[in-house]
């Protein structure tokens, strides 16, 4: 038996009703038709998998039946984003211990810089709105290309952010088109979007070469690119190639300062409209590291900021969404699940899963107990489950928690009267409108 198809319009199927509201429409079709059900978008029709135990049957007990359906490939080519097997596996491999725990550590002392002059451009309006979406995005792409490329200039980097962020909104834009163009035809968006793709192209090759150099010389330096480069496959000897590094440069910074750069201004909302959790979150600043320049060991024993940092991401998890196609028939829940079927699958929808979360709309980081993280740990993936949870989590985390509490120890967050974040649904979890915001200084 197959999961239900909901009803449609001829053509389009319900197209209309998910570009209008896409959550909203999720929601809907959850409630009435249960937590597996397929809808059509155009000529596409996909399979709603809402629940966290069929979640994890896709992303655990049967991932290697389940590959990545969105391409992204024009952008990152063959990196770990996008990859699937043996290649990924080899990838996975040497990727990873760039990210491991004493990497990490090196990298502290550089964000800090980062956070500590955007923190300079903050004093200085004291009392008055501050725009924060932008500042954070900015703040979370310096971060990820001086941990990818090594210390320059932010200025060295506008042009190939400016690229970056046109290619998110070009992309989602595609993905929600009924019959998107051929990306070779000659349209303003497709012409736009191949300048963009030369500029970052342009500007990875580059850095490769300079890095190729210096470590030649003798010189390597402490940055993510380099460590890729020296890295071997520890079960064949082999490292990447050339073109390899470019795809994953790329996917690490897609991934890191869209994810990021998102999900910090939702934290800050949510701490604004809540004083009390605000109140709470700067006393255990205080009492632990007071006014000092936190190190990444005592950002990562804050309990109660560990809880407001997950139940952001469970209101507001930066990958909201993602598709996943089947290679071979499978059932779940006695359904019938065809070879090359599209499953859609969609941590914001699951994080407020009404059989598992008490007040799913609510921001409550005491909800965090052991207990419920025990119960709940198949409910709850930001960032992704099973092999292909994000290899860069950690690196994530650590980033948002430095700047929080330097934001912390210097501020209160208010918010402004009539303003209210909606949130933006495109390839990442964004706010409609800016997020403004007063600080005001703790010691004014």
């Amino acid at each position: 038996m197959n999961p239900v198809l909901i009803p449609g319009l001829p053509w389009i199927g319900n197209l209309h009703q998910y570009r209008y509201d896409k959550i909203g429409f999720l929601h809907r079709i959850r409630d009435r038709y249960g937590d597996l059900v397929r809808f059509r978008l155009g000529p596409h029709t996909l399979i709603l998998v809402a629940h966290p135990e069929d979640v994890h049957r896709v992303e655990m007990k049967h991932a290697r039946n389940y590959v990545k359906a969105t391409n992204f490939r024009a952008v990152v080519g063959d990196g770990i984003f996008m990859s699937e097997g043996e290649k990924w596996k080899r990838q996975r491999r040497l990727i990873a211990p760039t990210f491991h725990h004493g990497n990490l550590l090196k990298m502290v002392d550089d964000m800090n810089a980062k956070i500590g002059l955007t923190l300079e451009m903050i004093r200085e309006v004291d009392q008055h709105p501050v725009e924060l979406s932008e500042t954070m995005k900015r703040l979370a792409f310096e971060i990820v290309c001086e941990a990818v490329f090594g210390a320059r200039s932010a200025g060295d980097f506008t042009s190939l952010r400016q690229a970056m962020v046109y290619i998110n909104r070009y992309l989602t834009r595609r993905f929600g088109a009924l019959l998107p163009l051929p990306m070779s035809f000659p349209s303003p968006s497709n012409l736009r979007f191949h300048r963009a793709l030369r500029i970052i192209d342009r500007t990875v090759w580059e850095l490769i070469g300079q890095k190729t150099a210096e470590s030649a010389s003798g010189s390597p330096g402490e940055d993510l690119l380099t460590k890729m480069m020296l890295a071997r496959d520890p079960e064949t000897g082999e490292g990447m190639e050339p073109a390899q590094l470019r795809d994953e440069a790329v996917s690490m910074m897609l991934a890191g300062f869209e994810t990021t750069g998102h999900l910090i201004p939702w934290v800050l909302n949510e701490l604004a409209v809540h004083p009390e959790h605000q109140k709470r979150l700067r006393t255990e600043i205080d009492e632990r590291v007071g006014d000092r320049i936190p190190g990444a060991e005592e950002a990562m024993a804050l309990p109660f900021l560990n809880a407001v940092i997950d139940e952001a991401l469970r209101l507001h998890p930066p990958v909201w969404a993602w598709t996943k196609r089947a290679l071979e028939e499978d059932e779940i829940r006695g359904h019938r699940i065809r070879a090359g079927s599209i499953l859609y699958l969609s941590p914001y929808l699951t994080h407020r899963h009404p059989q598992f979360w008490e007040r799913p709309e609510a921001f409550d980081p005491d909800r965090w107990t052991p207990e419920l993280r025990e119960r709940n740990k198949l409910a709850f993936f930001p960032f992704g489950m099973g092999p292909r949870t994000c290899v860069g989590r950690h690196f994530a985390l650590l980033e948002i928690k430095l700047i929080l509490i330097r934001i912390l120890q210097g501020w209160v967050l208010q918010p402004v009267p009539g303003h209210r974040s909606q949130g933006d649904f495109q390839i990442t979890l964004g706010m409609k409108k800016p997020l403004i915001l007063r600080f005001i200084r703790r010691s004014s």
